[in-house]
């Protein structure tokens, strides 16, 4: 072998969840309990929220641009309470990537944005209140696990 070094791990650090750039998004649309129990996760420089499931909420998702990245988050989330069942999922549209999801799988289509609000237990915010940055969902994409990487039993 003639310098090749093995690949770094991937950067990825829990933070508060306030510190979140999508905080603001998820306050005026979750359950304040659920809120209280999400973590920030930094992958790079940009710390994401991760919601666990429960009440309403019954799936959750983390969108990361590698396999690598997918199963460093997957591997965090993992031990947590309020992420069972976390998976990596391969997604192809709008543009290929892999989700880390926990909690009931999403169905593969959505009778329509009701469903799919109701399935992550999300609320419209308050009327003038914007919440932030817009944020995709499983049910953006046109395709879904196409590739599962689940840890442990299912």
């Amino acid at each position: 072998m003639s310098g090749l070094t093995p690949p770094a791990e991937p950067d990825v650090v829990v933070m508060p969840a306030a510190e979140a750039y999508d905080f603001e998004y998820f306050r005026a649309r979750v359950d304040a309990g659920l809120l209280s129990r999400s973590i920030a996760v930094r992958v790079f420089r940009m710390p994401l929220l991760a919601v666990p499931v429960g009440g309403i909420r019954r799936g959750g998702w983390f969108g990361v641009d590698s396999l690598a990245l997918a199963l460093a988050v997957r591997d965090v989330l993992a031990p947590l309470n309020g992420f069972p069942g976390v998976r990596v999922t391969w997604h192809c549209a709008p543009r290929s990537s892999y989700a880390v999801e926990w909690g009931d799988r999403p169905p593969a289509t959505w009778l329509d944005e009701h469903e799919r609000l109701a399935f992550y237990g999300l609320k419209r915010p308050a009327p003038g209140h914007h919440g932030g940055v817009r944020v995709s969902s499983p049910a953006d994409f046109s395709c879904s696990s196409a590739a599962s990487y689940d840890r442990g039993p299912r």
